[in-house]
This record gives structure tokens, sequence and C-alpha cells, in this order.
């Protein structure tokens, strides 16, 4: 039986919407570039931190944190800096199997300031930052 009508049904409209959809989903997901929040990259870095010095402890062996231009590594871990953030020199830091970590800085420029500050004691930091904009 032939349709007087010539137009599209709904299930031709239905899946011709979520085909096109789904186009514009993928094309929006791939354009948008993530920027990593500076909170949310110090609170990774905090976690990252932590796991570093318990594997020092727990395996008895010094874990090195390498700062370079745009990531730090620690414990075979990259979390790279957020979005206008980078170390001018290399840094490295050592942990030792106690925890210890010697006292230092690590400075990140860029359009903030993030300052690291690593006092005495058992591995512990505090942050400072200031925008540069």
């Amino acid at each position: 039986m032939k349709h007087a009508n010539s137009g599209f049904t709904l299930i031709e409209s239905a899946v011709t919407l979520a085909i096109v959809s789904l186009l514009l989903f993928v094309g929006v997901q791939t354009s948008a570039h993530p920027k990593t929040d500076t909170q949310q990259w110090l609170a990774t870095f905090q976690t990252y931190w932590q796991n570093a010095r318990l594997t020092a402890q727990h395996e008895q062996k010094t874990v090195e944190v390498i700062f370079d231009e745009k990531e730090v590594r620690l414990n075979n871990q990259v979390l790279v800096y957020p979005a206008g953030i980078k170390k001018d020199t290399r840094q490295k830091i050592n942990v030792l199997t106690t925890g210890y970590v010697a006292p230092t800085t690590v400075t990140l420029t860029g359009e903030q300031t993030i300052k690291l500050i690593f006092s005495l004691g058992g591995g512990e930091y505090r942050v400072e930052t200031n925008n540069s904009k």
C-alpha cells in the first residue's frame, strides 16, 4: 500500500535526528580542549605526591620527582601543568625512604605563579599562588 504523503515517517525522523545529534556531540567534544584548572591540578599533584612518598617509604627506595618545562614526573606518573604554566629550569626532588624531602621551593610561572614550598619535615609542602596578569 502506497502512502499518500511523501514526507518522512516518525522512525526516519528519529534516526536522522539521532545521527545529527551524535555528529554534533562528537564535533563539539573534539574541538573543545579542556583546560586544567589550577586548583584541579594542585589536587591531582597532591595525590601523586602522597603516592610518591608512600612508595618511597613502603618500598624503601628513593623516589625522584622531576619538574620539567611542561610537566612533572612522579614515580612513573606524568602530570602536565595547567595551560599557560611552565617551569623555566629543570628541577629534581628526591623523596628519601623515610619520606624526608630537603627544603626547597619549586616555582612555576606563566599566566600565574605557583610556588610549591617544601619545608623541613616529612615531605609536607605549602602552596602560594599569584596571578601574573
